[in-house]
Order: structure tokens, then C-alpha cells, then sequence
């Protein structure tokens, strides 16, 4: 799930900052959820930055970040271009003033996992890395990073507090393996938007009553979801005032994630017990078949539909419901979107939806482990999660959602849906398989396609699917035996 989405608080909460700091005195790397917004493409501040952000007041992680500790010395980080590189060099610019340590950031547009396991193999290049969660458990795996429990226990201020991150977004993002291998830099789990003027209407209310013998309401199972959809699709009923029940990004590779998003309520996952596939009780086939089903509520071109395409068609109107990552809601409510201010957002019916993000991990091999680690800190620190929400990244903790300039800043009931989301997701968007993650993404999105274009049954397509997903593990089932013991 590599496609870039932008945070409902990066254009408020940027003019918030800019207005304190004044009382005081692009993408150009999408992933799954992005599109630009005003702070994302600003340069990083210049000046202090401390005197840009007056109301976070522990930067400094209850003085454990102290003026002159790391004078003379440097890390690197390396990450991808765009918003995660914009966003780090504010870091870079913070942890300077705050410690006098250096902070060199290496952006890569795009092979990002690729160059950095070379990197990490010769050894030396990075102390930490940030990218998606599935490519630092492959190196964890590998034994290429840094355990931070130790680390974590001795070195973190005495506020980090790390019960604070969403329960399940702790579990899946930062333990791996028996170990503490990153630490949560950037959420995502796919939603439902539907139209809540559609879903409120009194004539909509009572003509779904009459044909189904039940209120309508937003869907909270796949059972109900299939039900709201045909109601709304108009070559199923004429009186539909949309086109379609169901829009979703479709086109390869972004099919999985759908058919991701009902695994876990059929009983099933991607990846079971020792690397075989999760899906053969059942589930994948279920899954699988409701994906098809829905389809039939869905604009005929949905399999070429891509973050930009999917969420123009639902900002216009043509739909009453889509499955997306977060960043829909701001395609939905800029000015002139004729869905402005009509959206509603809840967890994916199934309540098992895919989950995505990006983590923060140190390199095993790094001469400055502590100081690296005490940069990681500050970044996902309560506090220092605020900076990063500018330039498209929400936060990862509980408490971050209930603070004041959190609630003033943003539509309380989006943040509490994608709350609710976060707190459920289990399912990673990349395979959780070192080594093969990639080839199995693949191997997933080509039995999907062949489904939904007609060429495969489910039942084969999913038989397909097992049997090349079980000979990619098998290829590296040497490698996979012997996981080894990362670093302290």
C-alpha cells in the first residue's frame, strides 16, 4: 500500500500554527491516502522552530533533551520524498536546536525499500529508517535493526508513556517477533464514507423500509453493506437518486485491499501460522465472492479506478458509499466539491478493515543508537506528533485525539471514525513476510483481477492464489527458518 493520503488537519492545523507563531513576534511520492495540501508543499520552517509551535510545551521530553548534548555528533535518516522528507527535516531542524546534534535525512522517491535493505546488508549508511511497517518487520526479521525494549525502559523520558499509542497500532507497528523493532510514525486504515444526506433523506429512510423491512442505516456488516449498496444502485432501483451504491479504488494494486477488508470478518487472514496462507478455511473464497457481488453496485470502470480517479468520482456525487484511506475526506471537502459538508465516516462494515502506516525503526549496525533512539522519541512523542500532522500524518496516540487543539481543528466525527478503525485494523496492507512481500502482493492482485474481469472463478482464483503464495514462501523457506535476533 504504497499511495500517499493526506491528513483532514494538515490545512487547519498549518494556519493554526502560522497564527500563533505570528502573535508570537505534492506530491511528488503519492501513497495509498494522499494528495497535497497547503502545508505539505511549503518549505520546512525556517528560523526557530520552537518559537513556531509555542503551544507544545515538552519538545524536550521532560528535559531529557538537554542544549549541547549531541553538539559534534550525527545521524541519518533515511525515508521517502515528499511529506515524509518535508516533515523530518522540520525534526531535523527541531532536534538541532534542541540538542545540537546533527540530522541528515536521505529521501528516496521511490525503490525505497530496496535501496535501504542494500544499505542495511553493506552496513553503516543509516541510523533510522521510516517506511511502511511490513518492510521493517522483513528487516527486523533479518536481524538488520536495533530491539529498543531496553531502550525504551532506560533511555525514554518518564512521559513517553508508550500505553498511549492505539492498542492494536502498537501491537501490529512496534512489536515484532518477541521484540520492540519501530516506533509509530504515521497511521492508516482504509474507512467507509457514505452519503450521510442520502442516509438522513426521509424519502430514501422510508423507501429502503418499504423494500427491505428495515430502517436504513450505515452498514455495520458486509450482509447490510451488500443491502444499502443494490438500494442505491440505480439499474437495481430507479428511485435511487445516485448512479451507484459502491465506488472503490479497484484498479491493480489496489484491488487486495477490498477483499483485505472481509477477510477477518469470514474468519480468516492473509498470512497464518508459519507463513501459510490465512484464507483457506473459507474466508478467502467468501471474501472473495462478496468482492464480486459489490462489484455489481459499482461503476462499470471501477477496475481502473486510482486514488485520484476513485475519489473525484466520489467527491461528485456518483455514490453512496466508498471504502477508502483517509484522505478522501479533503477531495470531499474542498471548496466547490458538491459532496462538501455531506459525507459521513465509519469503520468498513465487517469491522476488520486493512490497515496501513509507516514506522520508525533504528538500524542494528548504528554507532549512535541512544541518540538516534532519542530522536525517534521526540518525533512520536505526544507533542511531537503535532508537527507531523501539518504535513499529512495523524496521529498515533489516544490521547492525542482528545486534546483540545485536536478537537478545534478538526471534524470530531471523522477522527473518531478513523479512531475507531485504527483501533480494529489487523490486516496489513503489505504482506508481512519478509523477503516475498512484494511477489505475494502480486500474486494477489493477478488472481483478484482475473476474477473480476471474468476469467478465473473465486474458487480457482483463490486455489491459484494459495498454491503461487505458498511457492514464494517456499522459495525463501531457508531464509525464513532462522529469524535472527536483532540488535540492542
Amino acid at each position: 500500500m504504497m499511495k500517499k493520503w493526506k491528513s483532514i488537519l494538515a490545512v487547519l492545523l498549518c494556519m493554526l500554527l502560522l497564527s500563533a507563531a505570528a502573535c508570537k513576534s505534492g506530491t511528488s511520492n503519492k501513497k495509498p491516502g494522499a494528495t497535497a495540501t497547503p502545508g505539505a508543499s511549503e518549505a520546512p520552517v525556517k528560523g526557530s522552530v520552537l518559537k513556531k509551535y509555542p503551544m507544545l510545551k515538552n519538545l524536550d521530553l521532560d528535559g531529557t533533551l538537554k542544549p549541547g548534548m549531541y553538539k559534534g555528533r550525527k545521524i541519518v535518516v533515511a525515508t521517502s520524498a515528499g511529506d515524509y522528507e518535508k516533515s523530518m527535516k522540520v525534526y531535523k531542524q527541531l532536534f538541532h536546536e534542541l540538542t545540537g546534534g546533527e540530522v541528515e535525512i536521505q529521501s528516496f522517491p521511490d525503490q525505497l525499500f530496496e535501496k535501504a535493505q542494500m544499505a542495511l546488508n553493506t552496513g553503516g549508511q543509516f541510523d533510522v529508517i521510516v517506511m511502511p511497517i511490513a518492510y521493517i518487520h522483513s528487516f527486523a526479521y533479518s536481524g538488520l535493526l536495533a530491539d529498543l525494549t531496553k531502550m525504551l525502559s532506560s533511555k525514554a523520558s518518564p512521559g513517553y508513556d508508550p500505553d498511549d499509542f492505539l492498542h492494536g497500532l502498537y501491537d501490529t507497528y512496534a512489536n515484532y517477533n518477541h521484540m520492540t523493532v519501530a516506533l509509530p510514525f504515521k497511521p492508516d486504515a482504509q474507512m467507509l464514507f457514505y452519503r450521510k444526506d442520502l442516509f438522513e433523506d426521509e424519502t430514501q429512510k422510508k423507501n429502503f423500509k418499504a423494500k427491505n423491512g428495515r430502517d436504513l442505516t450505515v452498514p455495520e456488516t458486509p450482509e447490510e453493506m451488500l443491502e444499502v449498496a443494490k438500494f442505491f444502485t440505480k439499474s437495481m432501483n430507479a428511485d435511487s437518486p445516485v448512479q451507484y451504491g459502491y465506488s472503490s479504488m479497484m484498479s491493480k494494486p489496489n484491488s487486495r485491499f477490498s477483499w483485505f477488508n472481509r477477510l477477518g470478518y469470514y474468519g480468516g487472514k492473509e498470512v497464518g501460522n508459519n507463513f501459510e496462507p490465512g484464507f483457506t478455511n473459507g474466508s478467502g473464497v467468501k471474501a472473495l465472492q462478496f468482492q464480486v457481488d459489490l462489484l455489481k453496485c459499482a461503476p462499470k470502470d471501477v477496475l481502473t479506478f486510482d486514488w485520484d480517479t476513485s475519489n473525484t468520482y466520489f467527491a461528485q456525487g456518483n455514490a453512496a458509499m466508498m471504502e477508502q484511506w483517509p484522505g478522501l475526506y479533503l477531495t470531499c471537502n474542498q471548496e466547490g466539491s458538491p459532496t462538501k459538508g455531506k459525507v459521513g465516516y465509519a469503520v468498513c462494515p465487517g469491522k476488520s478493515p486493512t490497515l496501513g502506516g509507516w514506522a520508525m525503526a533504528i538500524t542494528g549496525d548504528s554507532a549512535e543508537k541512544e541518540m538516534a533512539f532519542k530522536f525517534c522519541e521526540m518525533v512520536t512523542s505526544k507533542d511531537g506528533e503535532y508537527i507531523k500532522i501539518a504535513y499529512t500524518m495523524d496521529p498515533c496516540r489516544t490521547s492525542n485525539y482528545e486534546r483540545d487543539i485536536v478537537k478545534k481543528t478538526s471534524d470530531p466525527a471523522f477522527y473518531k471514525a478513523l479512531m475507531d478503525s485504527l483501533s480494529v485494523a489487523r490486516q496489513l496492507a503489505d504482506t508481512d513476510i519478509p523477503f516475498v512481500s512484494g511477489e505475494i502482493a502480486d500474486i494477489e492482485e493477478n488472481s483478484i483481477q482475473s476474477v473480476l474481469v471474468g476469467k478465473l472463478s473465486v474458487k480457482k482464483a483463490v486455489d491459484q492464489m494459495s498454491r503461487q503464495f505458498k511457492d514464494a514462501v517456499k522459495g525463501v523457506s531457508d531464509q525464513l527458518k532462522s529469524p535472527k535476533k536483532s540488535k540492542s
